[in-house]
């Protein structure tokens, strides 16, 4: 479950249009690029096993289909991207006598069909266009003009100046040919689209980040992806000491910061059950296996699950109390899984080579770890 306003869960109850953003670090594909007929299928897992477990390193899952019609994207690398989902909490009508009008949160834009071609809080930026604007999208602090020519200038929000350093490539430009005659702004979770006079405001809940990998084949007019999560990143052979800069003895907490900081993903803390708990030397299983395994390892020892959150940061997770009730205006589809256990009273920590245990608790309901390299000798 992610926070959301009021206004948003009483939209999605009403049926409010909803319009999803795949935004990449130069690209952004929206209802028109996708092809939503087919939906867009969003997996959150939190246990993948038939009984409750602990001790795993899950990976959501993301399914759609772009759209390829003008062959633009037969050359584009994708790569990683956040996925987020809104609907419209406002409709506003808008009177402008230019073609275009779009509005940050500081100021508003618009654009004319003569000189001066473009407008700042109804004063002329400072370097004109070359060419009538027919887009226009605003985002991290940047506007980006589409013009009439076939190319585009980057305007800073800040003060009105051209962003030298920005730029805009041929997906982008491609898909503000498509935004004809549209505003587009985007900050802060809110969305507002404008086009003819009429102002929709989206609010929006992020799914996550993912990883979408180029397809082998990108020559179609649809190309379809099944895309994971950023804990597809720890997919790898569990690199050396050397290369993760550590040094043993190291405690679990280090370990867990350092291939996080391997592999370039955010983590909540390194703080957790047994994250001070020290490892004296390599163990002798981290040489043929994968960084997930090792993720795995560690989430056993803080008797957590590890997951991405819809903020891209890794967390330790597990069940806990909550006073949250699910009603029609928290969900529009929701497929719920079970677990019935007794609660878990006694631990066993063992190491098959030897048949030792080190046990934790004297009830009658217990779990098993057993040969986890990370808690050899933890008592």
């Amino acid at each position: 479950m992610y926070n959301a306003s009021s206004a948003f869960h009483q939209a999605v109850a009403n049926g409010a249009h909803q319009i999803a953003l795949l935004i990449f670090s130069d690209a952004v594909f929206t209802n028109d690029d996708i092809n939503v007929s087919s939906g867009i299928e969003f997996n959150d897992y939190f246990n993948t096993e038939e009984d409750l477990s602990i001790g795993q390193a899950l990976s959501n899952e993301l399914s759609f289909s772009i759209f390829n019609d003008t062959g633009v994207l037969n050359e584009y690398e994708f790569g990683d991207f956040l996925a987020t989902i809104g609907a419209q909490i406002g409709n506003a009508t808008v009177q402008t006598s230019g073609n275009v009008y779009a509005e940050s949160a500081e100021h508003v834009y618009v654009a004319n069909n003569s000189s001066p071609y473009l407008t700042r809080d109804g004063s002329a930026v400072a370097s004109q266009p070359a060419a009538k604007v027919i887009s226009i999208l605003i985002y991290e602090g940047n506007v980006y003009c589409r013009l009439t020519d076939g190319t585009s200038v980057v305007y800073k929000d800040s003060d009105g100046s051209v962003n030298s350093s920005a730029s805009v490539d041929a997906v982008m430009l491609d898909q503000m040919g498509v935004w004809a005659g549209k505003g587009i702004a985007y900050a802060d979770r809110i969305l507002k689209i404008w086009k003819g006079a009429n102002l929709r405001t989206y609010e929006f809940v992020p799914l996550g980040y993912f990883t979408a990998e180029r397809p082998n084949v990108p020559y179609v007019n649809e190309i379809h992806f099944t895309c994971n999560d950023f804990m597809v990143k720890f997919d790898i052979d569990m690199p050396s000491r050397t290369d993760l800069g550590i040094s043993y003895p190291i405690t679990i907490g280090n370990l867990f910061k350092a291939m996080c900081e391997y592999v370039g993903v955010q983590y909540y803390s390194n703080v957790f059950i047994n994250s001070t708990a020290t490892i004296t030397s390599e163990p002798d299983e981290f040489e043929n296996t994968t960084m997930r395994q090792v993720l795995q390892w560690i989430a056993e020892a803080a008797a957590s699950v590890l997951r991405f959150n819809r903020d891209g940061q890794l967390v330790f997770d597990w069940l806990r109390s909550t006073s949250l009730a699910l009603d029609e205006g928290n969900y529009s589809e929701f497929a719920p899984y079970w677990y019935e256990t007794k609660v878990i009273d006694k631990l066993y920590n063992r190491r098959t080579e030897n048949g030792a245990d080190n046990t934790v608790g004297t009830g009658e309901n217990a779990y098993l770890i057993q040969d986890n390299p990370l808690l050899r000798g933890v008592s």
